[in-house]
């Protein structure tokens, strides 16, 4: 049986199709037209489907293929990907070009935005309170230094105890490294031993292991209402999402105690300082407020562990794989501090070539190969290169970093590279871009040389460094939001005799 059709409303539902096909032709066009060159996806999901895991290597494959500035329909948004220095550099430059995505990293959370997702007026009022606060608690500052020294100190005694055995590196540095950043956030570090803060750090890992970079649920946000679905058959997404709320359960308690105690307006950490500008501003309509502290006060303890610790997984592995280089910075070692005092992130002047070792280090491992997105806010160019409002650009610092035209063999370790001609000098290029750049340049740059520094110098001062022989050591990566290396770095420190 056929059922009984209105012609009139069949003839105006046929007009309204037609016209909605024609409009989203002459949208599909008229953004192929804005838009560079690129490779074809899907319908609905564009090219997403067709995403590698190691996504940074791709991306720098396609622009081999695309040019220098391609991109591509991702799910529900269009992607720009820059490759070329010139242009991440003009990029980077670009107020346009600071917003975030509005979909989350981590589905399955009602919360408020973190620093690292804001866009807009509220973005700049966090991270000028936020590098108040942590500049006024020791951040850039001698006092900071001296305790992270002490937690050094700390971490050279528990590789000594070890006696030669061979150490999982991965897990001692994380667990000293993670001290620094509690100090400014929490006001205290964690002992060794502590169960909350091997329960921290466990979380921490778990989130940024199943973070991937092309996340299903950030480019197609209308899957978030199978979030719920999606959670109970996928064991990464249960991980992340659980993971994530532990961690801020006890960023939670941490906040807690010190509200307990804020009888007095001395700020000794992050999570002081910002209770006080809340209460600055508790009459007004603003994001400070206690989600948006346990959501800044996550990321960052999250941000400043977990980076640090990896490239210093690649260093360590580096200088095993390398030991001539690992006896050139001893030599610096012995001119310049000698083996009785610590050094001090002063020392970096005199010893070039362990500054060298150390952009080396941070070229090559390059943790951070793609940007955190970028929206565009409005319509704007890079170069002569159209970007319309809403679009996600990626700036690949990997490609960057792996230029045969900027660098001279860049799959080689070459930590001369960094080297004036007469070897006397550390000269670190503009094409070296391991923090970001512009006003979004990770805030914690500093923080990081100093520790990796800091680390590097205690580490070979103390002892030689290598790995069993039964073990081939190599620096294979596995890749999510960042890279990492994808075995443990299991190494032997055996105390040096110096006479």
């Amino acid at each position: 049986m056929f059922l009984n059709v209105n012609p009139t409303l069949f003839n105006i539902f046929c007009a309204f199709l037609t016209v909605w096909v024609i409009k989203h032709l002459f949208n599909f066009i008229n953004r192929l037209q804005k838009l560079p060159p690129g490779p074809w996806g899907l319908p609905f999901v564009g090219y997403l489907p067709f995403i590698k895991k190691d996504a940074y290597i791709q991306m720098t494959e396609l622009a081999e293929k695309y040019g220098p500035v391609f991109s591509f329909k991702c799910g529900q948004f269009d992607v720009i990907v820059i490759n070329e220095v010139k242009a991440i550099e003009e990029a980077l430059k670009n107020d346009h070009l600071l917003a975030r995505p509005a979909s989350t990293y981590v589905p399955g959370l009602k919360r408020d935005p973190s620093l690292i997702e804001m866009s807009g007026e509220p973005w700049r009022q966090q991270r000028r309170v936020a590098l108040t606060i942590l500049r006024n608690v020791g951040l850039g500052k001698s006092t900071l230094e001296e305790k992270i020294k002490e937690e050094i100190g700390y971490f050279i005694d528990s590789l000594k105890s070890a006696h030669g055995n061979e150490v999982d590196f991965g897990d001692e540095i994380k667990t000293s490294v993670s001290n620094n950043i509690s100090i400014l956030l929490f006001g205290h570090r964690f002992e060794y031993n502590d169960p909350i803060g091997s329960e921290m750090r466990r979380n921490m890992k778990q989130v940024i292991e199943n973070v991937p970079y092309f996340s299903k649920f950030m480019f197609m946000p209308v899957m978030l209402v199978f979030v719920s679905l999606a959670a109970h058959f996928s064991s990464d997404l249960r991980k992340m999402t659980s993971n994530q709320k532990e961690l801020e359960k006890k960023v939670t308690k941490e906040v807690a105690k010190h509200r307990e105690k804020q009888t007095t307006h001395e700020i000794e950490d992050y999570i002081d300082g910002f209770l006080q500008e809340m209460d600055k501003q508790k009459d007004s309509n603003t994001s400070f407020n206690i989600n948006t502290l346990r959501r800044n006060t996550s990321d960052f303890y999250a941000a400043g562990s977990d980076t640090t610790t990896h490239v210093l997984n690649f260093m360590m592995l580096y200088l095993v794989t390398h030991p001539e280089y690992q006896q050139k910075i001893r030599d610096e070692i012995k001119q310049t501090i000698g083996f009785e005092r610590q050094p001090d992130y002063a020392d970096r002047t005199s010893m070039p070539f362990t500054m060298a070792f150390i952009y080396e280090s941070l070229r090559m491992a390059t943790i951070v190969p793609l940007n955190v997105h970028r929206r565009a806010a409005q319509d704007t160019k890079v170069m002569s290169y159209s970007i319309p409002k809403d679009t996600i650009v990626i700036l690949n610092f990997w490609a960057v970093h792996r230029d045969p035209n900027l660098w001279n063999d860049p799959h080689s370790f070459k930590p001369g590279r960094f080297m004036s001609d007469d070897g006397q000098k550390v000269i670190k290029s503009p094409n070296l871009m391991p923090f970001s750049g512009g006003k979004r340049v990770c805030p914690g740059a500093t923080l990081a040389l100093i520790e990796l520094f800091l680390y590097l110098v205690s580490i070979v001062q103390n002892f030689q460094v290598s790995a069993s022989e039964r073990d081939e050591i190599h620096d294979e990566a596995k890749y999510a939001f960042l890279r990492m290396v994808k075995k443990p770095v299991k190494l032997n420190f055996h105390t040096l005799k110096v006479n």
